[in-house]
């Protein structure tokens, strides 16, 4: 298989060629902030909501490699924004990865459990801590 990947990190694209799931680690520097390897598995999520409808729902998630991924989404009644995304504790912009523009079908499932049916990206900014 043929994989185009990029680091969330240092911004390198690379393309992997092997069997799935690929490594999970940047060959440039070495950084875990790649692209999930393989499928995503929902560990656990927790739900928060306001007494005025305000929501949020985080979504905690492990790849093949088991490097954790979380998902932040805010809410008012079915419509849901995402507003961060975590790869191995590092936080990421999904807009510099158009695989992360679309939730993984086990992410998006656990968030419509939650009656958040209309989810849209946000632009977030990248931080390296």
């Amino acid at each position: 298989m043929t994989l185009p990947l990029q680091c969330y990190r240092c911004g390198t694209e690379y393309t992997y060629l092997g069997e799935s799931p690929h490594p999970a680690q940047c060959p440039a520097c070495g950084s875990s902030c790649v692209p999930p390897a393989g499928c995503l598995t929902v560990v656990n999520s927790v739900h928060w909501e306001s007494a005025n409808g305000l929501a949020k729902v985080w979504v905690h998630s492990v790849d093949e490699r088991d490097r954790p991924f979380e998902f932040e989404v805010a809410a008012h009644g079915r419509r849901g924004k995402l507003v961060a995304i975590k790869v191995d504790g590092v936080s990421i912009n999904p807009q510099i990865d158009k695989t992360l523009e679309t939730l993984p079908p086990a992410v998006r499932a656990k968030i419509e459990a939650q009656g958040i049916t209309d989810i849209e990206i946000a632009t977030i900014t990248n931080s390296k801590a």
